[in-house]
């Protein structure tokens, strides 16, 4: 489906078919965004930003593309059969496509685990890449995992004779269980994909510069210490990296839908 310069369509093979939108501006410049979406609701948090986001590129003469990776959003699959592996060729089925019509990705976003699946792509394949946005990058899969986790141990407070913890339910996906979790369903195998997930491990010092943003309640504040490790840790194998803190509400766990527009705007 194509109109007003936003072309949607279903690729890849049936079984396996992803959602991509691509949004294009009036006049063509053939470049392209590619955005890599965060993890789990993050990803339904995020997608007022990235349409913000798309306007704006769209304004300078850039296409944006998004996609829904494999088990999320309206693509085909269920979300514990993902795979982290899988993610990244979906990714680069999507470029491909976006390529076909006429729009090469040149650059991209990455949003919080986005970021480190981005990165792995950009490793494994040789994008040509002019540069790269991070938005609130997660450093570390296990992290991650963890954040997602306390979401079930939170919920599980509030039932009588149910009193879960992080090490309990990581043990019985590490057997091989299925752990629901917000209503998405995590497999054991995706859960250890995720463990191994870490940003500045999948950067080399050939990738592309990356301007990285992160929303904190005060602007003016130091970076935080995590934060500043994995910055200096980037730098250090020679990626070209600058670190900029914006105001604003955390969207990626925000109860009401976020817009930020200074966050759109150094981006």
């Amino acid at each position: 489906m194509t109109a007003g310069g936003v072309h949607a369509e279903f690729i890849g093979d049936a079984g396996h078919r992803l959602f991509a939108l691509l949004r294009t501006p009036a006049r063509a410049s053939g470049e392209c965004v590619l955005v890599v979406p965060p993890f789990a609701e993050e990803m339904n948090k995020s997608r007022r930003l990235v349409t913000d986001f798309a306007r704006h590129e769209r304004s300078k003469g850039r296409g944006v593309l998004c996609v829904d990776l494999f088990g999320t959003g309206d693509s085909e699959g269920e979300f514990a059969a993902a795979r982290v592996e899988g993610w990244i060729e979906d990714l680069a089925a999507a470029i491909e496509w976006s390529a076909a019509q006429g729009w090469r990705v040149t650059s991209m976003l990455g949003i919080r685990m986005g970021a480190i699946l981005g990165a792995m792509l950009a490793r494994q394949r040789d994008l040509g890449l002019s540069q790269t946005v991070f938005w609130q990058p997660m450093v570390s899969g296990a992290r991650l995992l963890d954040q997602f986790l306390r979401v079930r141990v939170m919920a599980s407070r509030m039932e009588r004779d149910r009193n879960e913890t992080v090490a309990e339910l990581r043990t019985r996906l590490q057997a091989g269980e299925t752990v629901e979790v917000a209503g998405y369903a995590l497999s054991g195998a995706l859960c250890a994909d995720i463990d191994a997930l870490d940003l500045v491990a999948a950067l080399t010092p050939a990738f592309p510069p990356i301007r990285w943003l992160d929303v904190v309640a005060d602007a003016t504040a130091p970076m935080a210490p995590g934060t500043q490790r994995a910055v200096d840790k980037a730098r250090a194998i020679g990626c070209d990296v600058e670190h900029v803190q914006v105001t604003g509400e955390p969207f990626w766990m925000a109860t009401e839908i976020v817009t930020n527009p200074a966050l759109v705007a150094a981006s």
